[in-house]
């Protein structure tokens, strides 16, 4: 893997991290995300009219829903509980659905790699969800689930739908719905809403820098290297939560990113 390529993923996996740190610390977390996709949505808005995703309207409506989901349930997650218990959790779910799924639903035959991942993340997903059970975040523990199953459903129609859309517009208008969604959900008001303006484009800078960094990187190495090398932000977003939850949230926090890695890879 090129060094310029190891450089630009770490340089997001610290922004993608540091973001979610800084979410968590928010009063507001599923508002201010939401307001941070609509604004997202509405830069990008110029390409809808350039190039409409008219060919996959279908499956903008399904992904803008899966992603709705995700944005609810992470800002539930970040509300009721620590981050080093939400993050690795959200973060590791997707993997780990993704990988099973393909053995149990698709009959595909997992690498030696593949098994021991799916094994390191699975007990380094129990781990934090035990710390999250003694802390008393059980409903925390829940949503990030939910979060990483929200995450599953997105990546799977999206990867699908970039083949036969531009990718800008389709994630415009995605973007825009979902969080017209939680909007209409939370019902947070236009005092909520207003003081969520601020962080939500602090937020939405934070996403677009550590996303635009990936598809960088993505054009010097090859995809699993770039996902596998991603995972490094469970670890950090633990270390930047400032929890002092213990070595059981660090060890949990790093199975989670070594088996996701794996899995990916």
């Amino acid at each position: 893997m090129p060094l310029e390529a190891v450089l630009l993923v770490l340089a997001s996996t610290v922004i993608h991290a540091g973001w979610n740190a800084r979410l968590h610390r928010m009063d507001d977390p599923a508002v201010v995300i939401a307001t941070s996709y609509l604004w997202v949505g509405v830069v990008l808005l110029p390409m809808v009219v350039v190039d409409p995703p008219v060919e996959v309207l279908g499956w903008v409506f399904a992904s803008a829903a899966a992603q709705a989901v995700y944005l609810g349930f992470l800002g539930s997650a970040y509300r009721d509980g620590s981050l080093s218990v939400t993050y690795p959790i959200a973060r590791g779910t997707a993997p780990l659905l993704i990988g099973l799924g393909g053995w149990w639903l698709l009959g595909e035959t997992p690498s030696i790699a593949t098994s021991v991942g799916l094994v390191v993340l699975t007990v380094g997903i129990l781990l934090v969800a035990g710390l999250g059970a003694r802390l008393r975040e059980g409903r925390a523990v829940a949503m990030a689930l939910l979060t990483g199953l929200g995450t599953v459903g997105y990546s799977l129609i999206d990867a699908r739908s970039v083949d036969l859309t531009g990718v800008l517009g389709y994630l415009s208008v995605i973007m825009i719905l979902s969080s017209l969604v939680v909007f209409a959900v939370r019902q947070p008001g236009v005092e909520r809403i207003r003081a969520s303006l601020r962080p939500g484009v602090l937020i939405g800078v934070g996403q677009g820098t550590a996303y635009a960094l990936v598809l960088l990187a993505f054009k010097q190495a090859q995809a699993g290297q770039v996902a596998g090398l991603r995972q490094m932000s469970v670890v950090l977003g633990v270390i930047l939560a400032r929890e002092a939850l213990g070595p059981r949230a660090l060890g949990g926090a790093l199975a989670v990113a070594v088996g996701a890695a794996l899995v990916v890879w």
